[in-house]
């Protein structure tokens, strides 16, 4: 396997890609490198802290004097001769979440850039929603109108059945409807109501080589992705880990963990199993590089970028 960075004309960003024979997975930020408050995300780190991170962390994630982490919000496009796969649906467009100012009513450019790697909505045959929350569903839909429609008219939309349940549960209770700062109502609901979600085992298998994993902790049912490139394997994080820095100190915790103590449970089992194998890893929310392995240090992981091999030529003249 190896990764590539690849220029795509027009639109002005680079892309990283990581090949394995056939095999093509594209990493597409719906939001990327973002100067979060440390706090907003992992409560009660001190600057010292925040000081030991940024000498432990890839460089420029960790900022101690702004008090600020950067963070990605990474989907993942795979292309296999059988099918062609999303590993998570962002922020979104159009939605409206007056409570967390940098998602509101976005205007972006995602749809192009799938489409100048080759891929219109119609083509994506499987959409993973790792799980619910309302920055991993966004791209679920887009509004035609008044209307919210799925955004791949052709896919499959995975859940787990035991997330499903849960959100589904909660949103019925809920008093004004606003259940995961409205994404169910925009992202979710307009999926069961309309091609309906294929809810599955927290370790089923979706397509050949394309696995589920239960990663519960973060949400009640969350899982992550493994995927058998025939060259190794690539495991899509989800949200088991948030930054690099948990890497060096199992008990930072996410504050948006549901279950602490289990998402703690679930991320060291992951990583420890993930160090030993070699396998890649493609983080949710870690900004650029993002395809790397794990190095076990002590009680401690780091986190190493795999070497961008080739820089791949402009969308045009490298199409697939």
């Amino acid at each position: 396997m190896k990764a590539i960075r690849r220029h795509i004309e027009g639109i002005g960003i680079e892309l990283e890609q990581l090949l394995a024979g056939p095999v093509v997975v594209t990493c597409i930020p719906d939001m990327a490198n973002v100067a979060w408050p440390a706090r907003a995300i992992f409560a009660g780190l001190s600057h010292a802290d925040l000081e030991a991170a940024f000498r432990r962390s890839p460089e420029g994630t960790v900022d101690p004097e702004g008090e600020t982490v950067a963070l990605s919000f990474n989907c993942y496009v795979i292309e296999t001769p059988d099918y062609v796969a999303l590993i998570d649906g962002g922020i979104g467009d159009g939605k409206e979440r007056p409570h967390r100012a940098a998602w509101h009513r976005r205007e972006t450019k995602f749809l192009d850039t799938l489409a100048a790697i080759g891929i219109s909505p119609e083509r994506v045959d499987i959409v993973i929603n790792t799980h619910l929350h309302a920055d991993h569903v966004g791209w679920n839909t887009r509004r035609e109108g008044e209307t919210w429609r799925p955004t791949f008219p052709n896919a499959r939309y995975v859940v787990a059945e035991t997330e499903l349940a849960h959100w589904t549960k909660v949103h019925e209770a809920s008093v004004d409807g606003n259940t995961l700062h409205g994404a169910f109502a925009d992202s979710v609901l307009p999926i069961i109501q309309s091609v309906g979600f294929e809810a599955v085992a927290s370790d089923a298998e979706i397509a050949p080589g394309l696995r589920l994993k239960p990663a519960p902790g973060h949400s009640p049912g969350m899982v992550v992705v493994a995927l058998d490139t025939g060259e190794g394997e690539v495991l899509f994080l989800a949200d088991a880990v948030h930054h690099p820095l948990q890497l060096g100190d199992d008990a930072i915790v996410c504050n948006f963990c549901e279950d602490p103590v289990q998402a703690r449970s679930t991320r060291i089992g992951l990583l420890g199993e993930a160090a030993a194998a070699g396998t890649i890893l493609a983080p949710y929310h870690f900004p650029a590089p993002v395809f790397g392995r794990l190095t076990a240090e002590a009680v401690s992981f780091r986190f190493e970028p795999l070497e961008i091999e080739a820089t791949g030529m402009p969308a045009e003249n490298n199409a697939r």
